[in-house]
């Protein structure tokens, strides 16, 4: 600070100053020359002014703290420092020095860029209570929001400064940050009692409390105080509230359930809210003698009833139905056990499927009706030779090295196959002229368990070695008991009696056939002509087959029925060359271990033939590669005399039918065909059959000959949706691994529409 005297030079100039400012305008100086002066006395300092931002008005400090302090009331008791910076104009820097000097009087407190004082805490503290007399409560967090103000600030120099002065509630003792008035706790717990008055099962508390909308915790604090006729089932999240009368309810309902059924399902009692079952009962029934299984718990009655059932079954030779005296809610395992205990002393009189107890005797008499079917397989077993071939390949497997398993004895297949045809004879029928495959019968998954069952050495009652032959087979065995168990009502347990009685059935069938197999020997010429019928049928059906298919070929122009003809030959015609060279096969005790014959096991089997069969098969087999139907045909006729056959006339009504019931399987295959080349050669041989009322037999490559011949017998649309197929088709075969989807997804898309036109044309042909 200047000395006095300095300072009473500055306010005689600053008299000077404002009195040339108020002279006239000759006596005024200009503002440069005002700015000159203060300049000057700046630099002398003299005077400590401070600029505005636009640099056209100084300030004193003292005038700033006013003016600073001025603001501050107009706006309420309440201004952001950045705010007062632009109001003042005045560089920020300079506010905040010197409201560094006005918050140190702590009248005025600075609070996160605001300056605030204590009559506008007292505003909002009027505020604050105007809404929590119309709320009835209320939180620090809201008002934080509400007011932009720090939770600590609200808390401490508002509420509970001015609480019970200006602020006319009470602080929650639990939660310090919640407030609320008396009267909003009266109406909260009027609220929740009359919520839980209403409740008649156990119900979450968070349903209660949002019901109420409620804080979890001022629900809790305030139950204890309302006498709830309830309880709660704990104080965290997802607690029940369960109602007295709930209780009551539950145990009247499983005192009643028991008294009338002796038993009770852990499940229903979880279902009924009690979440410890086993340990509910035994406070309930604490004097009762109760078994406690897996799943549930069963009194004493039960077990009465089930050792009086026993002792019944057992007595009248019958059977036992476990499941129908036992609750339903009994698990596989909980009969399993109850059974265990049942039958422990009764094991020998008795035999358990499932659920079900058999006595010996009951199994004794279903055994008595499968007799007349053992001794029939035991027969049959013998006359097809297989009982004969089986045991001949047992000891030839005995005398071989056990590490040579793969070596076949060539010459001992053959006396056993000549043994095996002397004695029975090759039995056979035909197709029907019908290309078929055969199904292998596909045993039930329960016969391998029979099996292993019987190979473990554990005294059972059926024996099965696993080199012995099968005679009686299962289906044989189901097929004789399923009337007398379906009589019982037993049929669900047709399969598990049937492998239990299968063993000791197949092992009386085996003797049986030992019995019987010198006595077949005497049959052989017998079955010898029965094979002669079966060949010659199967070639007659190929040959009527064959000639059916060349009235199709004829429908095409000479030129083309050439690979046509080809390939009937090299297919069918190599068939019935199969067929002949078996039966020759058969009558000169040569073995044929296939059904279909390679071209190198037929050429083979000609040569080994005797002169008197391998001539005519020689010359038929020529008539192949001659691709000639008339010297086919003699050489067949050749071979039926010579093999003392005969060819039955063509019946045209037959061939008719023959022809309707191809077409009705090509459609059918081209139904559930899904590989899209398979289904347009199927579409175009049914096409053609549709169109020509023939049969057409063709290979893969020769389909776009067909199409070519239907363009003429076809509506265009129907050829141009053929026509488009075979390009689509051509291309998926030719395509790259990457262009093979999209043509996928086409083809899916065509091949249906390829099918219903197949069947639109049978409707209008």
């Amino acid at each position: 600070m200047a000395p006095a005297t300095d300072w009473e030079e500055i306010k005689r100039l600053a008299a000077d100053f404002q009195k040339a400012q108020l002279s006239s305008t000759a006596q005024r100086l200009s503002e440069r020359n005002c700015v000159e002066i203060v300049t000057k006395l700046i630099e002398l300092k003299l005077i400590d002014v401070i600029f505005t931002i636009n640099g056209k008005e100084y300030l004193t400090s003292q005038q700033l703290i006013k003016e600073i302090k001025d603001e501050l009331y107009v706006h309420g008791g309440r201004i952001n420092v950045v705010d007062l910076a632009k109001e003042l104009i005045v560089d920020l820097n300079q506010i905040n020095n010197h409201v560094a000097e006005i918050i140190k009087g702590k009248e005025v407190q600075l609070v996160a860029g605001n300056l605030i004082t204590p009559y506008y805490l007292e505003k909002i503290a009027r505020e604050i209570n105007e809404k929590l007399y119309l709320q009835g409560q209320i939180t620090i967090g809201e008002l934080t929001l509400q007011y932009d103000l720090p939770a600590e600030l609200l808390q401490s120099s508002v509420m509970e400064k001015y609480l019970g002065k200006i602020i006319f509630g009470k602080q929650d003792p639990s939660e310090p940050r919640t407030f609320y008035t008396e009267e909003y706790i009266t109406r909260t717990k009027a609220k929740i009692r009359g919520a839980l008055m209403g409740l008649l099962k156990p119900t979450p508390v968070t349903v209660i409390v949002n019901h109420c909308n409620l804080s979890d915790r001022l629900f809790l604090s305030l139950f204890d105080q309302i006498n709830a006729t309830g309880v709660l089932t704990g104080r965290q999240v997802g607690a029940l509230y369960v109602p007295s009368c709930y209780t009551k309810s539950q145990n009247d309902w499983v005192l009643n359930f028991y008294k009338q059924n002796n038993y009770l399902e852990f499940d229903a009692l979880t279902r009924l809210g009690i979440s410890d079952p086993k340990g509910y009962i035994k406070r309930l029934f604490s004097t009762e003698d109760m078994t406690f299984l897996s799943s549930c718990v069963i009194g004493s009655q039960i077990k009465q009833q089930l050792e009086t059932a026993l002792d019944e079954c057992i007595a009248s030779k019958s059977y036992l139905d476990v499941v129908s005296l036992l609750p339903s809610v009994l698990s596989d395992m909980d009969i399993e056990n109850i059974l265990d205990a049942l039958l422990k002393n009764n094991s020998k009189s008795t035999v358990l499927f499932e659920n079900t107890v058999f006595s010996t005797h009951f199994l004794d008499s279903l055994k008595q009706l499968c007799m007349p079917m053992t001794q029939k397989n035991a027969e049959a077993v013998v006359k097809s030779g297989a009982y004969q071939q089986f045991y001949l390949e047992k000891q030839l497997s005995k005398s071989a090295d056990s590490g040579q398993s793969g070596h076949v004895d060539h010459k001992a297949e053959r006396r056993e196959e000549r043994r095996r045809k002397a004695a029975s004879g090759k039995g056979g029928g035909g197709t029907q002229g019908r290309e078929t495959k055969t199904k292998t019968v596909k045993k039930h998954p329960r016969s391998k368990q029979v099996v292993n069952d019987a190979d473990s050495d554990d005294g059972s009652n059926v024996v099965r070695k696993p080199d012995q032959l099968e005679v009686v087979s299962l289906e044989d065995v189901e097929n004789i008991i399923k009337g007398a168990l379906e009589s019982e009502g037993l049929d669900d347990l047709l399969v598990q009696v049937a492998e239990y009685l299968q063993g000791g059935l197949n092992l009386t069938a085996l003797t049986i056939a030992k019995e019987t197999a010198d006595k077949l020997l005497q049959d052989a010429s017998l079955n010898r002509k029965q094979t002669h019928s079966s060949a010659q049928d199967k070639i007659n059906i190929l040959v009527n087959d064959i000639k059916l298919y060349e009235k199709g070929i004829k429908s095409f122009p000479s030129d083309q029925q050439v690979q046509f003809i080809k390939y009937l030959l090299k297919t069918l015609g190599s068939d019935i060359i199969c067929e002949f060279c078996k039966y020759a096969a058969n009558q000169c005790n040569l073995s044929v271990q296939v059904e279909t014959l390679s071209v190198e096991q037929k050429n083979k089997i000609i040569n080994d033939l005797t002169e008197e069969y391998k001539k005519p098969l020689t010359a038929l087999n020529a008539t192949i590669s001659d691709q000639n139907m008339e010297l086919f045909y003699q050489a067949i006729d050749t071979c039926l005399s010579d093999f003392g056959m005969i060819l039955k006339k063509a019946d045209k009504k037959k061939d008719k039918l023959l022809i309707q019931n191809h077409r009705e399987k090509l459609i059918s295959e081209l139904e559930a065909c899904e590989d899209p080349a398979l289904s347009l050669h199927l579409a175009v041989l049914a096409i053609f059959t549709i169109a020509t009322q023939s049969m057409l037999h063709c290979s893969g490559r020769q389909v776009p000959t067909v199409i070519s011949f239907l363009k003429s017998l076809l509506k265009q649309e129907d050829f141009e949706r053929l026509q488009l197929c075979h390009e689509l088709v051509g291309k998926y075969l030719k395509a790259s691994d990457e262009e093979k989807p999209d043509l996928e997804d086409v083809l899916k898309t065509e091949m249906p529409i390829l099918k219903n036109m197949v069947q639109e044309i049978k409707k209008y042909k």
